[in-house]
């Protein structure tokens, strides 16, 4: 069973809108055995609409939109559904009562233009949408599975999970298709090809990629058995061979973070922390308090990012910055060493540098950080450089700092 994903919108073409749908979508269709051979981008034009979905009725068994179903002259999707099914569009009062409600409940006036989500193709069924006021479309034609989603990502996400996949997981096929992701940071992909180069000789029918972001590498592993007992056996193995080789950069698999094993290490060590941020902004900060109970090892967070804030809040020593300048491992240290003294946390963790574009030196380009750890047994600061844009340099700055306190905690550091 193959799948391709539609998805509708001017804003997608034209670059305003990063299209994060398609690969949601993508990503949990695997997950469930059932690959996404295409994914088409259409505008909001009638015609190319039923194209895309003409076309995609001839090549794939599932076929998923996005976009189209709001209340303005540009959500067209149900009026080319109606065209695709040779179906009216009918006013489903059971619907229009439902986004009454859902108005109501937000103590807002519904528009007129509102009205119009309720028009449903009398050859379709609807998703309900319990978070948006768009219902979505399911309907099959010559034994091909259509959905039509809200594009609004929120809505898309919930009515995916709780609507779609357990429709579609009866469906993908007698082989059970089984993936996990290894999360790394602080190593390049490069370094990490080098290091588990023999994978693919040794697991055969584990397939392999590396994905680059901001925050890391992360290494898929995906494979395909009879059985999911036999799925995840081979995993399993494929895994450990990893972890031998690359362990000491792997944080957490799936979809857990780096924030949120470095708040389990706090937790289990019984220490918390206060954080100093000058080139991160607040980051750090907002990476370790996204994470539930944060407060129980979180102490604070404060940004210095001025010279001035530094002397007077972190106590930082005016001739320290004076002499070696604001980016640098003495300013970090005396930061990290602040933070820690003014919040009585049992770590203090600092950031300085430059994010770019401007402000680099020719000892200290764009991309330049140094990042000081303070605990009541020793305080010291380590330095990176990246070459990315700001907020890239920004993620991989704040990503280095708590990798720094995980592997401190472990002992690795």
């Amino acid at each position: 069973m193959q799948a391709e994903v539609i998805s509708i919108g001017d804003e997608l073409l034209a670059g305003l809108t990063i299209n994060s749908n398609a690969s949601f979508i993508a990503e949990n269709l695997l997950g469930i055995g059932i690959p996404v051979r295409w994914i088409t981008t259409v505008g909001d034009n009638e015609d190319d609409i039923l194209g895309a979905m003409e076309k995609a009725h001839d090549r794939a068994e599932v076929i998923i939109m996005t976009g189209g179903l709001g209340p303005t002259n540009d959500d067209i999707s149900r009026h080319v559904v109606a065209r695709f099914l040779d179906a009216k569009l009918i006013l489903r009062k059971d619907v229009l009562d439902q986004i009454a409600r859902r108005f109501k409940r937000m103590n807002r006036t519904m528009a007129p233009t509102n009205e119009i989500q309720a028009q449903i193709p009398d050859k379709a069924d609807i998703i309900e949408n319990r978070i948006g006021t768009a219902p979505g479309l399911q309907f099959k034609k010559d034994n091909r599975l259509f959905f039509v989603l809200p594009g609004v990502p929120s809505e898309m996400k919930r009515m995916i999970m709780k609507s779609v996949l357990p429709i579609l997981e009866n469906r993908a096929g007698e082989n059970i298709l089984c993936g996990v992701k290894l999360k790394t940071t602080g190593v390049a992909e490069s370094e990490l090809y080098y290091q588990i180069r023999k994978f693919t000789d040794l697991f055969p029918k584990i397939r392999l990629a590396f994905l680059p972001n901001p925050s890391g590498i992360v290494i898929r592993l995906t494979a395909r058995e009879q059985s999911a007992t036999d799925c995840t056996n081979l995993l399993d193995k494929g895994k450990h061979y990893i972890y031998q080789q690359v362990g000491q950069y792997i944080y957490g698999e799936d979809d857990h973070t780096l924030e949120q094993t470095v708040g389990t290490l706090l937790l289990k060590a019984g220490k918390t922390i206060a954080v100093a941020e000058s080139c991160t902004g607040g980051l750090i900060s907002d990476k370790l308090t996204n994470i539930s109970g944060s407060s129980a090892y979180f102490e604070r967070g404060v940004i210095a990012y001025s010279n001035r804030a530094k002397i007077d809040i972190l106590n930082v020593r005016s001739d320290i910055i004076k002499k070696y300048g604001a980016v640098s491992e003495e300013t970090a240290e005396a930061m990290a060493r602040g933070i820690k003294k003014i919040s009585g946390a049992d770590i203090g963790l600092s950031t300085t540098g430059i994010a770019g574009p401007t402000g680099a030196t020719p000892d200290k380009p764009v991309g330049f950080v140094c990042i000081g750890y303070s605990d009541d047994q020793r305080t010291f600061v380590q330095k990176y450089v990246f070459t990315r844009d700001r907020l890239w340099n920004k993620e991989r700055f704040a990503m280095s700092a708590l990798d720094i306190v995980r592997k401190t905690i472990l002992g690795d550091i």
